[in-house]
């Protein structure tokens, strides 16, 4: 995309959307039903799943919620859109939406799938700005409270997160997709084991985002976020690991973006 510099090397990857270009606003439009509904339900030719009925829902509720939670729902409508153009081994296979009530999902932030491994990957984003931290630190902050969240989350006997999972898939994933038994039967035992207070971990393959609201001119060096992966890959704490670092300016434009595209 026009304006956005992606790199991926082995086990991470660094995205910097360096200008809100006109191309990064198509992306946007182009996935937004699919990101905040699931692609089985964006295919529904119902209104309530069209752009703008999408756009209003999403901004619905953008708009009664506090600043940190903003933030947390534009990183990751951010990680949605990078991952699904720029991350072609994975499909997610997870709304954005929470449909049981106004808010973001409650569990884990993203679902992929891995078709070519068949293979599912938590995904935990976490975003926020430098503060008076340097950018890589910021970034390697919010990438370890990624790793500590999800090590305990995914250790605890909590069949909920995996019961919502499933949910979510099972809204998400297109019927004609054949993976889709697949998907909800490798969550489908993990909940099991969270049942049989035998989850652990070191039995699910993790995606870490941090999603950085900071001037783009202070860099995030590309040494911190491989050093950091190094480190994660040395301690056997999950089965595999993947590490997103993503960085954008300001969350100013792409708010008004949607404020203006939702007629606000």
């Amino acid at each position: 995309m026009d304006g956005v510099i992606f790199k991926q090397a082995g086990q991470y990857a660094m995205c910097c959307i360096e200008t809100f270009s006109d191309d990064l606003k198509e992306t946007l439009r182009a996935n937004l039903t699919r990101i905040c509904h699931g692609a089985d339900q964006a295919s529904r030719s119902m209104v309530v799943f069209k752009y703008a009925a999408t756009l209003k829902s999403f901004w619905d509720r953008y708009s009664t919620k506090d600043q940190n939670t903003r933030t947390g729902m534009l990183g990751e409508l951010l990680a949605h859109v990078v991952i699904l153009e720029m991350l072609d081994d994975f499909d997610v296979v997870s709304p954005f939406f929470n449909m049981e009530e106004k808010h973001i999902r409650k569990g884990f932030d993203l679902i992929l799938y891995q078709p070519s491994s068949n293979e599912v990957w938590i995904t935990e984003v976490k975003s926020g700005g430098a503060g008076t931290k340097t950018s890589c630190a910021a970034s390697k902050t919010m990438l370890a409270k990624a790793r500590d969240d999800l090590k305990g989350r995914l250790a605890e006997s909590e069949m909920n997160h995996w019961l919502n999972a499933m949910n979510a898939a099972q809204k998400s994933i297109n019927d004609k997709k054949t993976y889709k038994e697949s998907v909800l039967a490798i969550l489908g035992m993990e909940g099991d084991k969270a049942y049989g207070n035998s989850a652990v971990a070191s039995d699910n393959n993790v995606v870490l985002v941090s999603v950085l609201f900071n001037d783009v001119s202070h860099q995030i060096m590309e040494t911190s976020i491989a050093d950091f992966t190094t480190t994660l890959i040395a301690t056997p704490i999950f089965k595999t690991v993947l590490v997103l670092s993503l960085h954008k300016g300001t969350l100013q434009k792409l708010e008004d973006f949607l404020r203006t595209e939702a007629g606000c």
